[in-house]
């Protein structure tokens, strides 16, 4: 981490849940800080910026995954990318949250299993779903 004890995170896609649940419960932490956000286009970067006071928007993001003062990385982008997004930001020593379904299937979830594996040190998490699986 940084040594002030803040958690400085970057959204990747901060789309209705992400601003209905995370962001809000996020702010009410005065230990975190929001510091990048990328979501699809500049327009929608800005207005989420400026809503919930992230000190800047990217339009790549392995920019954020890639900026050392970024130390969790949260993915709100549709499930496609998660894994990719994950084991980049994993690869570069990041904290990882994934927002609803972790990847695309179980080959993807046993990559992403194993490059967090590597990395101890690190948190990856996945959001739970609202609903129960039945076996």
């Amino acid at each position: 981490m940084n040594g002030d004890d803040k958690v400085r995170i970057a959204f990747i896609g901060a789309g209705g849940i992400c601003e209905q649940r995370h962001l809000p419960n996020l702010i009410a932490f005065p230990e975190v800080e929001l510091v990048t956000v990328c979501n699809r286009s500049p327009e929608s970067s800005r207005r989420i910026a400026e809503k919930w006071k992230f000190r800047r928007t990217t339009a790549d993001w392995r920019e954020a995954v890639n900026d050392a003062d970024v130390d969790a990385i949260f993915i709100g982008t549709w499930p496609y990318m998660h894994r990719e997004m994950a084991m980049a930001a994993l690869a570069a020593g990041k904290h990882v949250f994934c927002q609803a379904r972790m990847c695309m299937d179980w080959r993807e979830a046993m990559q992403m299993v194993a490059s967090a594996a590597s990395q101890p040190q690190l948190v990856n998490m996945v959001c739970p779903p609202p609903h129960r699986v039945r076996w």
